[in-house]
C-alpha cells in the first residue's frame, strides 16, 4: 500500500445508540418539530417518480444562487458541507503540503488533513476562547496550500471579527493562498462573506442545510466561489450531488424561508431564556454565535452526563479547549426544551451530584 500514512488515521464507528428516544442536544441538529404543512408536502413527494428518477440538481443550483444573489456557475452542490470541504482539500492540496486550521474546529477538517497526509499549522484557542491572530497572520505565506476557517467555529461557538478576517483575507490574497470560510451556522450568525467573493478570487464559502434549515438527515450542502474555482470544484462532483428528497426539501424551505426564520427566532429566544435562568442560578455559561450553548456543570461531568441521559437528554463536552473541561455543550431547541435543561441542573444541585 503506497498511502502508508492512512494507518495512522483514526476513524471511530458510528454510535449504535437509538437517539430517537432522547432529546438530542448533542449534535447541533434541529430538535424542534417541523410544521405539519412541510411534512405533508414531503409525504406527497414520496412517489414512484422521486424514488426511481435521478434528481434535477440544476434547478436547485438556480434556487440557491438566486437566494445568495450569485450566478449559478458559482455554486458547487455536495452531500453535506463536509463533502464541499473534502473537495477543497482534493483541489488545493498535495501530500505533505501545509494547511492552516483552527484548533479545535469541525472534526472532519482534522480527518481530511490526516487522510491527505498534510502538515497542520494549528491556530489554537486559549481558555478565554481567544485566537492567536499574530501567529495566524505570520503563518500565511507562499508555502501554505490552504486555509480553513469556520465562522462561527464549532465546538467553540466563536467568530472572527470582520476587522481580523479582512487582514486574513488580504494576506491570503497577497500570497494567492486559497481560503475556505465555513459558514455552516449561517442564519444564527448574520454576517456572511459571500459578498467578498468579487474581491477575493481565492475565497470559497461553504454552507450546509443541516443547521438553520434543520434537515441534517437529508445530507445537503454547497460551496460558493468565483467562477474559476467553482469550475474546478465541479470537476470533483459525483454524477448527482444530492438526492431527490434533498432537492424537494431544499426547494420548499428556500421558497418558504419563513420556516427557517421562525426556527432561528425560536433558538434565539431559547438562548436568551437559558442566559437569564443560569444567571439567576449563579451558573457560568459561554454564549455562542451558533445553535448551541456551553454550560459549566463542574466536576464529575461523566456522572452528570449519565444523569441527563437517564432523564432522556443527550449533550456533549464543551468547547474542547484546555481549561474549560467543566463545561458541557448543549444544542438549542425551543424554550420548553431549554426548561428541561434548567430543571435537571436544579436536580443535580439538589442531589449534590
Amino acid at each position: 500500500m503506497k498511502k502508508i500514512w492512512l494507518n495512522k488515521v483514526n476513524r471511530f464507528p458510528h454510535d449504535t445508540l437509538d437517539r430517537s428516544k432522547f432529546l438530542r442536544l448533542d449534535k447541533n441538529e434541529r430538535v424542534i418539530e417541523f410544521e405539519k404543512s412541510f411534512l405533508v408536502y414531503l409525504k406527497k413527494k414520496v412517489n414512484t417518480f422521486n424514488l426511481t428518477s435521478y434528481p434535477n440538481v440544476s434547478e436547485i443550483k438556480k434556487i440557491i444562487a438566486k437566494k445568495n444573489k450569485v450566478s449559478e456557475n458559482m455554486i458547487y452542490l455536495s452531500n453535506g458541507s463536509d463533502l464541499s470541504l473534502k473537495s477543497c482539500f482534493e483541489l488545493f492540496t498535495m501530500p505533505r503540503d501545509k494547511v492552516i486550521i483552527l484548533q479545535p474546529t469541525f472534526g472532519m477538517v482534522n480527518v481530511y488533513c490526516d487522510l491527505y497526509n498534510l502538515k497542520k499549522i494549528e491556530i489554537k484557542y486559549n481558555k478565554k476562547l481567544e485566537l492567536n491572530y499574530d501567529k495566524l497572520l505570520k503563518s500565511i505565506s507562499k508555502k501554505i496550500s490552504l486555509i480553513i476557517i469556520a465562522n462561527p467555529n464549532s465546538p467553540t461557538g466563536t467568530i472572527i471579527e470582520t476587522k481580523q478576517m479582512k487582514k486574513i483575507l488580504n494576506k491570503s490574497k497577497k500570497y494567492r493562498v486559497p481560503i475556505v470560510i465555513d459558514e455552516a451556522y449561517e442564519g444564527f450568525y448574520k454576517k456572511s462573506y459571500v459578498s467578498y467573493l468579487k474581491k477575493y478570487e481565492n475565497l470559497v464559502i461553504t454552507r450546509t442545510f443541516s443547521k438553520s434549515f434543520g434537515i441534517a438527515g437529508l445530507r445537503a450542502g454547497y460551496a460558493i466561489s468565483g467562477t474559476k474555482i467553482s469550475k474546478l470544484l465541479n470537476k470533483f462532483r459525483p454524477m448527482y450531488e444530492i438526492n431527490n428528497f434533498s432537492c424537494v426539501a431544499i426547494k420548499y424551505l428556500l421558497e418558504n424561508y419563513k420556516i427557517v426564520r421562525k426556527h432561528i427566532s425560536e433558538i434565539n429566544n431559547s438562548k436568551n431564556f437559558l442566559k437569564s435562568q443560569l444567571t439567576k442560578m449563579g451558573i457560568n455559561f459561554i454564549d455562542t454565535h451558533a445553535n448551541f450553548f456551553h454550560i459549566e456543570l463542574g466536576k464529575n461531568i461523566k456522572k452528570k452526563e449519565f444523569f441527563f441521559k437517564k432523564k432522556g437528554i443527550l449533550f456533549r463536552k464543551g468547547p474542547g479547549v484546555k481549561g474549560l473541561e467543566s463545561y458541557a455543550r448543549f444544542s438549542l431547541g425551543s424554550k420548553l426544551q431549554s426548561k428541561k435543561i434548567i430543571n435537571i441542573i436544579g436536580k443535580l444541585n439538589e442531589r449534590n451530584i
